[in-house]
């Protein structure tokens, strides 16, 4: 095939509907040619989510009943030349499949088969038309922001919005008068006529940061009609979870009843709700799902005043949205804690089948209703809640936070408009002059020779704070240097989930302006213990150091110095009685003291360790210190 393919090739192709060597052609030209795979993707585009809708042979009793008549009948036995047998047989051959065809079409009606499966049966015997079908039964029709709805010539697409409700009215559509039929419509094809109303109302958006998990709750108004609705719903191009849907009427509960939620084979990412509707007219409906790719994360800046005693803090949260859909103007929840999840959403949302094979379909439908349920109640429990400033934009807001036994609540006030791909910072809260202590630490097994700078204050209402737990995150730490408020950074560090009452220490990172050297200045052995044989079995080893500290900073320095030795068998004493220590734990002992602003302070310490069996004396001084 040198030429591009016809439209008819590539239904033929797309349907199986050609030949074997013809669909081997087809393919080898697709192989080679890029116009024609998108001329292919268009038209599967575009015929996606058409099914046909078969008319049915309707028959009366009075034809049903002379045909039975007729056929029940005594016959004359008629014989007939040996050379008519052929003719005989073929007019016999006709007349049977024309009588097996008619009971067929005249039974099959009274039936009542499943929607889903009359539904599947249409389509394994549907071939697409040249023309477009007959219209369908009502048909709600609901897409996503970013579904792949194909509008018609009778609404362009230039006219349509991203977000729509379409509704369709069947050719056979019954008048209100007549009342609703007892059983459920085929399964409908797609909307031919598209009735373009508003987008969705609201959307409550409910972001874990704990997983890659965000219940959306989508207040649509949906136009009914008496009698059978279906109701399509698209998420093309989006992480929804397909197997987390459900939808319930706001208004007119008991005249509405939505029976269920089909999805049609071979539609991916499409599917349908069988809506039973004894009013017609607007009726607002709450959609709910669950979906993947919102998160938010939590961070802080902290301003040191000038004498570092106090400090402001300013709570920001951020919200991502790689979710393949635009949600405007949604109510933002926030939500703290620990979520353990059986599937990943992003998974399920990207799956050919939503419940996966046809086989488990009973098996992961009630699991994941359940967890919606459960997910549903924690984000939108009613508890007491606080106020505290937000800052969205220019203006500042409320945010309510609510305690749900393990996790936390955070609700932006108002509403935001969070588009795909971007992502959004808000002000959680601030608060000012919260006391905080400064602590310089020397420790070489930790840090090894650099003085390390920590910031330490508690979440409680001494602090001015206290009120809510405080979100994972990083925290940047800013300090004034001079009375304009110009500012210079000194450190930042990354923050656990901080409950209330508890106090949280910040690692600031190496401090240049605060430096510890320690120098050994003397070594000596004493004290030796012999065996029987004269082999040295104990002895004391007795180290003498000499510890240097250097505050180059314009404010007073508190530091902690923690020497480590090789032995839990030692005793200390220090040169200089200002400066204090203890005993950590068996190997380590710890100095604390305090410096001048650009001021330089030294001090000598003498370890003795008992090695050998002179640790036995050790014991026992250490059991007359005891007593």
């Amino acid at each position: 095939m040198n030429e591009h393919l016809t439209e008819r090739q590539l239904i033929d192709y797309a349907y199986r509907l050609a030949s074997d060597t013809a669909k081997q052609q087809t393919q080898a030209h697709l192989d080679a040619c890029e116009q024609c795979r998108r001329a292919l993707e268009r038209l599967r585009a575009r015929f996606a989510s058409l099914e046909l809708v078969r008319d049915e042979v309707q028959m009366s009793d009075a034809l049903l009943a002379r045909v039975v008549e007729e056929a029940a009948k005594p016959r004359r036995v008629a014989i007939f030349p040996y050379r008519h047998v052929l003719t005989i047989g073929a007019t016999a051959a006709v007349f049977l499949v024309g009588v097996v065809w008619l009971v067929l079409h005249t039974i099959r009606p009274s039936r009542q088969a499943h929607p889903d499966a009359r539904e599947a049966f249409a389509q394994r015997e549907t071939r697409l038309p040249a023309t477009p079908p007959a219209r369908p039964e009502g048909v709600a029709e609901l897409a996503s922001t970013r579904g792949t709805l194909q509008p018609t010539d009778e609404v362009s697409p230039a006219a349509a919005p991203t977000q729509t409700f379409a509704f369709a009215a069947g050719a056979r559509a019954r008048a209100e008068a007549e009342g609703i039929a007892e059983q459920p419509p085929f399964a409908p094809a797609s909307a031919i006529e598209l009735v373009v109303l508003p987008r969705r109302e609201n959307v409550q958006l409910t972001i874990y940061n704990s997983a890659d998990l965000t219940l959306v709750r989508e207040r649509r108004n949906l136009t009914l009609k008496r009698g059978w609705n279906w109701l399509q719903f698209m998420w093309s191009e989006t992480l929804i979870d397909p197997t987390s849907l459900t939808l319930e009427p706001l208004e007119q509960k008991d005249r509405i009843e939505v029976q269920q939620l089909v999805f049609p084979p071979r539609l991916r990412e499409l599917g349908r709700w069988l809506i039973r509707s004894e009013t017609s007219g607007r009726v607002p409906f709450e959609l709910t799902y669950l979906t993947s790719g919102l998160s938010w994360r939590a961070f802080y800046m902290g301003t040191l005043a000038q004498d570092e005693k106090t400090m402001r803090l300013e709570s920001y949260v951020r919200v991502d949205n790689r979710s393949g859909e635009d949600y405007e103007d949604a109510q933002t929840r926030l939500i703290v804690g620990q979520v353990h999840l059986l599937d990943e959403i992003a998974q399920l949302a990207q799956r050919q089948h939503p419940y996966g094979s046809p086989e488990n379909f009973g098996r992961s439908s009630g699991r994941q209703r359940g967890r919606l349920e459960r997910l549903a109640e924690w984000g939108f429990a009613q508890t007491e809640s606080y106020e505290l400033g937000l800052l969205g934009g220019l203006d500042r807001k409320e945010v309510r936070k609510e305690g749900l036994s393990e996790y936390f609540l955070y609700t932006i006030e108002g509403t935001e408009t969070i588009p795909n791909e971007w992502g959004k910072r808000l002000l959680s809260f601030e608060a000012e002059q919260i006391p905080v202590e400064n602590l310089y630490k020397y420790d070489e097994e930790r840090y090894g020779v650099e003085t390390v700078r920590f910031l330490s204050f508690a979440n409680d209402t001494e602090h001015k704070l206290g009120e809510t737990p405080v979100p994972d995150g990083m925290v940047r730490i800013y300090g004034q240097v001079d009375a304009q408020a110009h500012l210079s950074y000194v450190g930042g560090t990354s923050v656990k989930y901080i409950p209330v009452g508890e106090e949280v220490e910040l690692n600031l990172g190496p401090a240049r302006l605060v430096k510890v050297e320690p120098t050994l200045v003397q070594t000596a052995t004493s004290n030796y213990v012999f065996d029987s044989n004269d082999n040295i079995t104990g002895w004391d080893e007795v180290q003498t150091w000499r510890i240097e500290v250097t505050n180059s900073q314009t404010l007073p320095a508190a530091i902690e110095i923690t020497r480590a030795f090789d032995t839990p068998y030692w005793q200390l004493t220090s040169s200089d009685a200002a400066v204090a220590y203890a005993k950590y734990d068996a190997t380590h002992a710890r100095f604390t003291l305090s410096v001048e602003p650009r001021r330089q302070r030294t001090f000598d310490y003498i370890v003795t360790m008992y090695r050998g069996t002179r640790s036995e004396q050790y014991l026992k001084l250490e059991a007359e210190d005891e007593r």
